[in-house]
């Protein structure tokens, strides 16, 4: 992946973070798509500490 790509994917997901982190403070729900592609409505808050926890792991690496 060029680096370019790898700028946007970052940014992107600094964008999505951010609003999932709004979101959790307003106590929304999300709508996600499961392993299997279908939607599922969770928590933001669900989402934020998922994200919380792949940025510890990725960091540790």
């Amino acid at each position: 992946m060029s680096e370019d790509m790898e700028k946007l994917i970052r940014c992107m997901q600094e964008t999505v973070d951010a609003e999932m982190e709004r979101k959790a403070k307003l106590g929304y729900k999300v709508v996600v798509a499961d392993k299997n592609g279908n939607p599922q409505i969770v928590s933001a808050r669900t989402i934020v500490r998922q994200r919380r926890a792949q940025k510890r792991k990725a960091e540790q690496v």
